[in-house]
């Protein structure tokens, strides 16, 4: 639960610098959809994945790269934001990893 207050904490903050930017927030988080990305960040197994989250192997598929390439779009910032890019690239690397490749 502190993992998911924390990362409400910083979904709130992102929000408040979108309106701030004059962009639209984005619509609430899907805490299970995060939770299964994260899951699969953290180094579990693809069976084990699919067994846990009890989700269709293709939609895990579909949000997993959704999420490799948000990743690499915040990878290309190198020269504007160095550390949120190598950061960005390093996950992508991890949630782009077989069989989502």
């Amino acid at each position: 639960m502190t993992l998911l207050a924390k990362f409400d904490e910083i979904t709130f903050e992102v929000s408040t610098e979108e309106w701030q930017q004059g962009i639209e927030p984005s619509p609430e988080i899907n805490f299970s959809a995060a939770a299964a990305a994260a899951h699969w960040a953290s180094g579990v197994d693809w069976p084990t994945l699919v067994h846990e989250t009890r989700a269709e192997e293709g939609d895990l598929v579909r949000l997993l790269s959704r999420t490799g390439e948000a990743l690499l779009q915040i990878a290309g910032l190198r020269n504007t934001h160095s550390a949120a890019a190598r950061s960005a690239a390093t996950a992508a690397e991890i949630v782009l990893r077989e069989p989502v490749r």
